[in-house]
């Protein structure tokens, strides 16, 4: 019994291994006048539906900035016989970054633009997503 026991916690715990090793983000880092924004999406490519998105705002010292206001759009451009796709997603301070949920309606070339306000200016970090 208890080799049994062990054997299948040995297997579960190498599939947990596996899934996580699998498990990819995509994480995009720029500098956007003396700050630094990254945008990290939960899936790697993105996958048609719900796609968690983190920002993250430091400045110049590496400090997280927790007052800014972040906001996102994006969408799919025109293509024939289909016209522009256009979405909000809200984002909320949690913990030292924003974090938010893009739904990608289908597959294809998508663009992501996150508005940062509250920082100096207000700065966009764009960035090009391929949803599969």
């Amino acid at each position: 019994m208890r080799k049994s026991m062990a054997a299948l916690l040995v297997v579960m715990v190498g599939f947990f291994l596996a899934a996580s090793a699998d498990a990819k983000t995509l994480e995009t880092v720029k500098k956007v006048g003396e700050n630094t924004v990254t945008v990290t999406l939960e899936k790697d490519p993105p996958a048609t539906g719900d796609n968690a998105v983190t920002v993250a705002v430091n400045d110049s010292k590496g400090k997280a900035v927790t007052t800014a206001k972040v906001a996102i759009d994006y969408g799919m451009p025109a293509m024939m016989g289909m016209p522009a796709m256009k979405y909000k997603a809200a984002t909320a301070l949690n913990g030292y970054a924003y974090t938010g949920v893009l739904n990608f309606s289908m597959p294809g070339a998508w663009y992501v633009n996150v508005k940062v306000e509250g920082v100096g200016k207000t700065e966009t970090v764009k960035l090009n997503v391929d949803v599969r």
